[in-house]
């Protein structure tokens, strides 16, 4: 969601809720006109005003999703600073063997670090092999739509696994 659409859909919501207080509390007073700026405005004119403008802007906020697309920084970290330089070199020359340099796997790998370290750093077993788990999937999808032998696949799987398990390894022992 773009940041902005909380703050305009806000700002209608108040001025909606505005446009009926003043409705609510100068109607049962049966006060006809309101004086703002040195300019006078009929009571109707201005809740008109304010509920319209109040729904325009929620309207606005509910569309803008639909019109600006929003991608805000990512913050994926690269594998620079979680690798060692020769567990880099090597999971980087496993994947361009593959051809799964992709910025996808790329992705996913810096994810599965960065939450396979945090949960073995809390000793969360559970939670790792879910990870494991998650990433072989998503290896083995990619290698079968390349239509790899399901033999290679299974060790190239198992390669890329330990080099990252290993990584893990080496920070908790840091």
């Amino acid at each position: 969601m773009h940041p902005i659409v909380p703050i305009i859909m806000a700002l209608g919501a108040i001025l909606f809720f505005v446009g009926l207080a003043v409705q609510i509390r100068l109607g049962a007073k049966r006060i006809n006109t309101i004086k703002l700026r040195n300019k006078e405005y009929k009571v109707w004119q201005f809740v008109i005003l304010m509920i319209g403008s109040g729904i325009g802007l929620i309207m606005i906020s509910v569309i803008l999703p639909k019109h600006i697309t929003y991608q805000p920084e990512s913050t994926s970290q690269s594998l620079s600073p979680i690798l060692s330089g020769n567990l880099k070199y090597e999971l980087d020359s496993v994947l361009s063997s593959l051809d799964l340099n992709n910025p996808a796997i790329i992705n996913a790998v810096a994810r599965f670090q960065t939450e396979y370290q945090e949960a073995s750093q809390r000793n969360d077993h559970n939670t790792m092999e879910l990870l494991i788990m998650e990433f072989t999937h998503r290896i083995r999808a990619e290698l079968q739509n390349r239509d790899y032998p399901e033999s290679q696949i299974e060790r190239e799987i198992t390669r890329i696994s330990n080099i990252l398990k290993q990584s893990a390894k080496q920070e908790k022992n840091d």
